[in-house]
């Protein structure tokens, strides 16, 4: 999920400084092009279109994500909320972490282990469209604030889980 962490270390690093960029960021335009890319990889998930790997479809869904909440959540909060200072750090922290220690080193996984990541894979109890949908979900709900990120971190640990397994 690299274009994912480096839209999220921009936006927590380089929006500081107030840059025309930013501007553009809180526009609607910003915010229909995520919910384009939400519903476009959603809809490539739920019906497994295997022209656009996996990968890329968990990555441009929390793009899509990140610009929808950069673009919608402002209006709902006091200007200056540090939750716009520090969410996008925290994706990218939680997300380079997950790779690095799970998804670099699927070699030293013991196979009991992996036979259980697929168990659970295939259970059904961590589908990836019920947590894209979560996602969505915690995205529409701007009071709530703490339910798109717990939301987008399980998303991030499906992620791991599906590039562990190296399937969807």
């Amino acid at each position: 999920m690299y274009i994912f962490i480096l839209v999220n270390l921009y936006l927590g690093f380089l929006l500081e400084t107030k840059t025309p960029l930013h501007q553009i960021l809180f526009s609607d335009y910003t915010f229909y092009f995520g919910c384009f890319l939400l519903l476009l990889t959603l809809f490539a998930s739920s019906f497994k279109y295997i022209k656009i790997r996996y990968k890329l479809r968990y990555d441009l869904f929390a793009v899509g994500a990140t610009l929808v909440w950069f673009s919608y959540w402002p209006a709902f909060f006091r200007y200056a909320t540090p939750m716009f200072d520090i969410y996008p750090l925290y994706f990218a922290f939680i997300t380079a972490l997950f790779s690095v220690v799970f998804i670099s080193k699927r070699e030293n996984i013991d196979p009991a282990t992996l036979t259980f990541l697929q168990w659970l894979s295939d259970s059904g109890r961590f589908h990836p469209v019920i947590v894209m949908i979560a996602v969505i979900i915690g995205l529409a709900m701007p009071r709530n604030f703490l339910l798109f990120p717990a939301a987008l971190t399980i998303l991030i640990m499906r992620f791991t889980l599906a590039s562990c397994l190296d399937n969807e």
